[in-house]
């Protein structure tokens, strides 16, 4: 049986319990090494999951944005091309209103103005006749004059006649008939209106 002094002892018993003591250590390491590691990763998995909370939130807002402003755009320009439009039609419909006021200045205005008083001279000279016409409008009144007996006639002027031609009523029969330049006019503009392609689409 081996005998140690005090001094060997000491050296002995230093060893194994710092032999211990870095066993145990090593174990208390591998453990706290693992317990970081854990709440690392469900901290960072958190953070993710925030993460793509918070990004998928500020996306919407984003998008919400985003919208609202193409929608404004998609506003302005449709005021844009509704003026746009209005331009158009007037502009060509001023340049339709030039050329029948200097349509009613010439021959072809006289003929068109006789072929529809003829038309109705036929069916109607034994009425009493109510004729409107423009204001100062002599072609049509000369014709009127000479086309109807004087006696079953009255003729009136309008200043809502723009264009030339007449409005012929019959009180008996309670008819009337426009046969204005303007009426023409206004169901060109109505089809052009309807058929232009102007109007917006989307």
């Amino acid at each position: 049986m081996a005998y140690y002094n005090e001094d060997q002892l000491r050296r002995y018993f230093e060893k194994a319990i710092k032999r211990e003591s870095e066993n145990q250590i090593g174990k208390l390491q591998k453990e706290i090494d693992y317990l970081y590691n854990r709440e690392i990763k469900k901290i960072t998995e958190d953070i993710e999951i925030k993460k793509q909370v918070q990004m998928a939130k500020e996306l919407k807002e984003v998008q919400i944005n985003f919208q609202e402003e193409l929608n404004q755009i998609g506003t302005g320009y449709d005021e844009k091309l509704i003026m746009k439009r209005r331009e158009m039609t007037k502009s060509i419909f001023d340049a339709i209103a030039l050329k029948l006021k200097a349509y009613m200045k010439t021959d072809a205005y006289h003929a068109w103005l006789k072929k529809r008083l003829d038309e109705h001279q036929n069916v109607l000279k034994d009425h009493k006749l109510y004729f409107i016409i423009q204001q100062g409008d002599q072609v049509a009144k000369t014709l009127i004059t000479s086309l109807f007996s004087k006696s079953n006639i009255h003729i009136e002027e309008s200043k809502n006649i723009q264009f030339g031609g007449f409005i012929l009523t019959l009180p008996d029969q309670k008819i009337e008939v426009d046969e204005t330049l303007d009426a023409r006019l206004n169901e060109q503009k109505e089809w052009f209106i309807n058929h232009s392609k102007l109007f917006i689409r989307r």
